[in-house]
C-alpha cells in the first residue's frame, strides 16, 4: 500500500512538473515570443489579409509615405512611391512579404476601436477598416542617395545615429522595383548571379578585410602594456615561418607603431602584434564585439563569424589579423562597431521601426533605445585618434570634407576569383559623433568608390 502511495505522488509531481513547463512555455510565448511568431515567415497566416482593411501607412522620419494601400478593383493594392529605394527595408507584398511589411505586418493590418471602425463602416460613413501605422528612422534624402550611390554595383550601405542605433539609410543593390515584385517573382529568384532579393547590408557575409583591425587594436591595446611604445619595422614583405604576408601593393611603411599601422594600414604590424600577445585574445574581442551572437536588429540579418580557433595554422592567424582568412561580417555589424567606437564603447540597438501610431495619430508603442559595452570607453577614445589619422594623413583621405573631422577606417578584402571588395567605415564630427557610414562595394579592386560614397553622404547630411 506505501509502495502504492509513493508510486502515485511520483506520478502526480511528474504530471505537475510537466504542467508547469507547458504553462512556463506559453506565458513565454504569449509576453515574449508571440510578435517573432506572428511574423515568422514560416507562418502561413502572413500572407493572408483581409481585403476590407485599408492596411497601414509606413512613413519615414519626416512623415514621408513609403508605403500605402490605395483602392483598386473593390480591394486594395499595395503602393510604394519610391520604388526600388527603400526596397530591401520596407519589403514588398506579393508572394510572401519581406522587410519592414513583414515584421510589422501584425500591427499594419491590426484595427485599433475595432468595434467603432465596423459599426462606422457599416451603418455610419462607409468608410473602409484601417490598420495601424508604421513610422521609420529611414530619411528619404539620405536614402534615396545611398541608392543612387551604388548604381551599377553590387553593394550596400548603412548609416546610422550611433547614440541612439537609429538607421537614417540602408540600401542594398542590385535591387527590385515592390510595386511589381509579385509579376517579377521568378525572375527575381531565379536571378542568383546578382541575388537583388538579398539585403546586403543585413544580409550579406563579406570578409571585412581591414576594417577588421579595430577589433585587432582593441585586443592589443587589452592585453599588451604599453603598446604605444611597441614598434616593427615595416619593409613591405615579411616572411611569419613559411607564410609570407605583405602590406598592399608590397609598400614599406618602416618603423610603425599601432597608430601609424592604422592609418597605413600596415597588415604586418598587426600580424606581428597578434603573435606578441597570443592570437587566443583576438577571439575575446571579437566575440566582446558581437562575431558569433546574435544582435537584436528589427529585420532579417545574419551574424557575423568569426572561426579561429586554438591550434590555428600561421596562414590562419596572419590573415585573421588583418581581417581576411575565414571571418565573415555584414556591413550592418560593421556599422555597429564603429558606432561603439564613436559612442565611447557602447554598441547601440540599431532599428528601423520607430513607432506605431493608429489611424487616429494615437501612439501606440514606441522604440526603448539600449546600449550594449563592447569595448572600454579608453580603447574607443584611442581607436578614434587613430581613425582620424587615417583620414587626414593616411589611406582614406578621399573622404576627408572641408571643416568637417571625420573618423574613418579603409579595408580592402581580397576574395578569389575576382577584384577585391572596397570597405569604407566612418563617423564625424569625430569629437561629438551624429552620424556612422558603412559602405562596401563588391569587386571594386580599391576603396577610392567607398569613400567618395561615404564623403558624400557626409557632405549630404550636415548641409540638411
Amino acid at each position: 500500500m506505501n509502495e502504492m502511495k509513493k508510486n502515485i505522488r511520483r506520478v502526480f509531481w511528474l504530471y505537475f512538473a510537466m504542467f508547469i513547463v507547458v504553462v512556463v512555455y506559453l506565458a513565454h510565448l504569449i509576453l515574449i515570443g508571440s510578435a517573432d511568431m506572428i511574423n515568422s515567415s514560416f507562418n502561413p497566416r502572413l500572407n493572408r489579409h483581409d481585403a476590407t482593411i485599408r492596411r497601414g501607412y509606413i512613413f519615414d522620419a519626416n512623415g514621408e509615405v513609403l508605403a500605402q494601400s490605395i483602392p483598386y478593383y473593390g480591394q486594395f493594392r499595395r503602393v510604394f512611391p519610391f520604388g526600388s529605394d527603400f526596397a530591401h527595408t520596407v519589403g514588398f507584398i506579393g508572394v510572401t512579404k519581406s522587410g519592414v511589411e513583414a515584421r510589422y505586418n501584425f500591427n499594419l493590418d491590426n484595427l485599433d476601436f475595432e468595434i467603432i471602425q465596423r459599426v462606422q463602416r457599416e451603418f455610419i460613413n462607409g468608410e473602409p477598416l484601417r490598420g495601424d501605422n508604421a513610422h521609420l528612422t529611414l530619411e528619404r534624402d539620405m536614402q534615396r542617395l545611398a541608392a543612387e550611390s551604388l548604381q551599377g554595383m553590387r553593394g550596400a550601405i548603412v548609416a546610422m545615429e550611433p547614440s541612439t542605433g537609429r538607421i537614417i539609410a540602408m540600401a542594398s543593390t542590385p535591387g527590385f522595383n515592390p510595386n511589381y515584385a509579385g509579376d517579377d517573382w521568378r525572375d527575381l529568384i531565379a536571378d542568383t548571379e546578382n541575388s537583388p532579393l538579398l539585403n546586403r547590408a543585413a544580409q550579406g557575409l563579406y570578409p571585412p578585410g581591414s576594417v577588421f583591425k579595430l577589433v585587432t587594436a582593441d585586443a592589443i591595446m587589452n592585453h599588451m602594456p604599453n603598446y604605444t611604445d611597441f614598434y616593427i619595422h615595416c619593409h613591405g614583405t615579411t616572411a611569419f615561418g613559411d607564410v609570407n604576408l605583405q602590406c598592399f601593393n608590397q609598400t614599406a611603411h618602416g618603423r610603425v607603431n599601432i597608430s601609424d599601422a592604422m592609418m597605413h594600414s600596415c597588415n604586418i604590424f598587426f600580424a606581428y602584434a597578434l603573435m606578441e600577445i597570443g592570437y587566443e585574445y583576438l577571439l575575446e574581442s571579437a566575440e566582446n564585439m558581437m562575431f558569433n551572437s546574435p544582435l537584436s536588429f528589427d529585420l532579417e540579418y545574419v551574424r557575423g563569424r568569426y572561426n579561429m580557433e586554438s591550434g590555428a595554422d600561421m596562414w590562419e592567424i596572419t590573415r585573421t589579423a588583418i581581417g581576411q582568412g575565414m571571418t565573415l561580417t555584414t556591413p550592418l555589424h560593421m556599422a555597429l562597431i564603429t558606432s561603439a567606437v564613436a559612442n565611447d564603447g557602447l554598441m547601440p540597438t540599431p532599428h528601423v521601426g520607430e513607432r506605431i501610431s493608429s489611424y487616429t495619430g494615437r501612439t501606440k508603442w514606441t522604440r526603448r533605445q539600449s546600449h550594449t559595452r563592447i569595448m572600454s570607453a579608453e580603447n574607443a577614445a584611442e581607436l578614434t585618434d587613430m581613425m582620424v589619422r587615417v583620414v587626414e594623413s593616411g589611406t582614406g583621405t578621399a573622404a576627408r570634407v572641408p571643416n568637417l573631422t571625420v573618423a574613418g577606417k579603409t579595408g580592402t578584402a581580397e576574395v578569389y576569383p575576382g577584384e577585391a571588395h572596397g570597405w569604407f567605415v566612418c563617423f564625424a564630427p569625430a569629437d561629438n559623433p551624429e552620424i556612422v557610414i558603412a559602405v562596401i562595394t563588391e569587386n571594386t579592386g580599391n576603396t577610392q568608390r567607398v569613400q567618395q560614397i561615404a564623403r558624400n553622404m557626409l557632405i549630404t547630411y550636415f548641409d540638411r
